[in-house]
Order: C-alpha cells, then sequence, then structure tokens
C-alpha cells in the first residue's frame, strides 16, 4: 500500500488560476451485502475488489513517466513504450444504487442521469456526430450551471473481448472498439488541458482561459446492464493532489498527458450495480474552480466477481468528452458565443 512518496517534480500540484494557466484483476465479495445479478432484483453492493494503481518509482525523479503508443522499433536506443508500474490493491467500492440524488458534481466530481437516445448504431460515426453528440450537448446544458459553450474534443467505444495478439489500435479512430480501461487514472492532466486549448481553440484560447473550464465526460453502456466491467470512480473529495502522477501519452501526431493515482486510504470508489444503457454517468476530468469540492473523478473499470465467461453479455460503452466553458463575467465572448463541434465530433 503506497502512503508516502519521495517528492519529484512530475507529481501533480495545486493548479494556479491566471488566465494563461488553468487550473486479471479478481475480486473478493462481501457476500452478506451482494445479490446475484440473475435472481431478478438489483440489490445495493458494497464490493471488495482490486484496482490498479500507479506504483511510486525512484526513476520517476529523473524520467518523467511515459506511455507510448506507436509501435517502438526493434532496433531502437530505447526500446521500451512505458516506464509505469502499476499494483493491485483490494478496494471497498460503494454501490449508490438507490442513493443517485445523493451524488453531485461539484461534491464528490460524478453524477447520475436518465438519459435517452435515438442512436442505435454507435460504430456508426455520422450517427454519433450529428445524432448523438447533440444529445449530450443537450444534457450538459440541462444538468450543469454555467454552460456557455461546449466544445466535444473526443469520444471512444469500449468493449470487452479478448485480445488479438499483433492487433494494430488506430487510437486516430473513435470507431475503433478498445477494452476497459483497468488503472486508476484522470484522462487530461491541466498541463494537457491548457495545451489542447490553445491547439483547437487557439484563436479564442486568451478569452476562454479567463472564464471557468471544465472537461467533462459522458459515459454510458450500449448494453441493457453491465455485469462484467462496471465503472468506479473515486471522490474527487478524497483525492489529496500529491497523489496524482502527470504521464505522458505519445501518439503519432499528438503528445498528451494523463493523471495516476497511486492508492491512498481516505480515497472512497463508488459504482452504479446494473448500469443500464439509459443511466449515463457524468464526471469531470478538470475543473478550474477552485471553490468547489471535487475537481475531478479518477476512475478505472473493474472485473465484477459475479461475471462468469460466457454467461453474461460483454460490456459495451461509449464515453464522450468535452469541453465546458462557462464565459469570463463582464466580458463579451470574441465571436457569437454558439457551440463549437468539429465535424468528426473530436
Amino acid at each position: 500500500m503506497e502512503t508516502s512518496s519521495p517528492a519529484n517534480p512530475y507529481r501533480n500540484r495545486p493548479m494556479e488560476s491566471s488566465r494563461h494557466n488553468i487550473q486479471d484483476t479478481e475480486s473478493q465479495v462481501d457476500s452478506s451485502n451482494v445479490q446475484q445479478f440473475n435472481d431478478g432484483t438489483i440489490e445495493p453492493q458494497h464490493l471488495t475488489f482490486t484496482l490498479q494503481f500507479l506504483e511510486w518509482q525512484g526513476l520517476y525523479e529523473i524520467e518523467k513517466p511515459f506511455q507510448i503508443f506507436i509501435n517502438v522499433p526493434k532496433d531502437a536506443e530505447d526500446p521500451r513504450d512505458t516506464n509505469l508500474v502499476f499494483k493491485s490493491v483490494d478496494v471497498k467500492v460503494h454501490d449508490v444504487r438507490g442513493h443517485l440524488d445523493k451524488y453531485t458534481l461539484d461534491d464528490h466530481g460524478f453524477m447520475y442521469r436518465q438519459h435517452s437516445t435515438v442512436v442505435s448504431d454507435f460504430a456508426n460515426r455520422n450517427d454519433v456526430v450529428n445524432s448523438y453528440l447533440p444529445e449530450v450537448e443537450a444534457l450538459l446544458r440541462r444538468e450543469l450551471d454555467g454552460v456557455d459553450r461546449v466544445f466535444f474534443f473526443d469520444w471512444r467505444l469500449r468493449r470487452n473481448e479478448p485480445e488479438v495478439e499483433g492487433a494494430v489500435i488506430d487510437m486516430n479512430d473513435p470507431t475503433t472498439w478498445l477494452r476497459p480501461a483497468v488503472h486508476v487514472h484522470i484522462d487530461q492532466s491541466p498541463a494537457a488541458v491548457l495545451k489542447r486549448i490553445q491547439l483547437q481553440l487557439k484563436e479564442d484560447a486568451p478569452y476562454l482561459l479567463r472564464g471557468r473550464v471544465r472537461i467533462i465526460n459522458v459515459w454510458r453502456p450500449l448494453i441493457s446492464s453491465v455485469q462484467d466491467w462496471p465503472l468506479a470512480l473515486c471522490d474527487g473529495s478524497t483525492v489529496d493532489p500529491t497523489d496524482l502522477v502527470e504521464t505522458d501519452h505519445v501518439r503519432r501526431h499528438y503528445t498528451g498527458s494523463t493523471l495516476y493515482l497511486m492508492h491512498n486510504p481516505q480515497q472512497r470508489f463508488y459504482y452504479l450495480s446494473g448500469q443500464g444503457k439509459g443511466e449515463a454517468v457524468i464526471f469531470k476530468n478538470f475543473d478550474s474552480d477552485k471553490r468547489v469540492k471535487a475537481r475531478h473523478a479518477p476512475h478505472a473499470s473493474f472485473l465484477h466477481p459475479d461475471a462468469k465467461v460466457g454467461r453474461v453479455v460483454p460490456r459495451e460503452s461509449i464515453e464522450v468528452r468535452a469541453f465546458v466553458f462557462t464565459y469570463p463575467k463582464g466580458v463579451e465572448p470574441p465571436h457569437n458565443g454558439n457551440p463549437c463541434r468539429k465535424p468528426n465530433g473530436r
């Protein structure tokens, strides 16, 4: 169990505010609290399960943590594609079923909402961009305060299916099915947030960075009930900033950075048992407002102990990532202030 680590330049620190610097797994069941999925009921289930947390290495004092998502030549001077080391930690996760209204975006970093969609084929890029993203935008405008502009920069499909050895994954194609992400993480580091705004919204960046900036994910199942790989979320108000480690993500055309979480006993995790396709979870990856209790929600998938291979429908899900901007008070936007969405939804 990681309780403390030496100081290092790549651990996340509290974010300073300025106009230019914004802010497998085997589970064990507490059988007294669990009901089988196949008995026709969904009861609150508080589980002790295994999550994958980053384990601090002395190497990180002199070399920034990294992951490379392109093929590294075998004859390269440094053939590594990562220097990350993870460890398994048994963690209790609390089922929010029956208590959904208790959890809020600013107090916990996540919330659940009923949300329907007209889209049936999520592997169809046009259907996602032209129908689903507008539905998600309407959801965000209805459920969040201060939404002046929404900019979608990414969406991803995930499916629980066996890995194919040697298969090449095109990370530039959002219709590519990815496996569930099992390491506890936050999608975007503060530095990555700033870089992406300046890259993709360059003309408006000076104005947008004067207001509130949030990165919001909307995650939903594409099947009737997730029984094998649910999504666990950490209450952002229980996360010590020094337990977050910035890691470079190197792709062929873009290098971003994410945050991996080291375990701390004060962290509290939650999930929604039997989450269905009409139940969306809205959660934060970043919030420049330092007044709120939760500015993010680290998250990861875990293998449900009741899942039997071949006896449950494999999880399928879609997640959408969006900038949500609140304009600075008393300053007119540089354009007409309409939502900005890239044609391909990224």
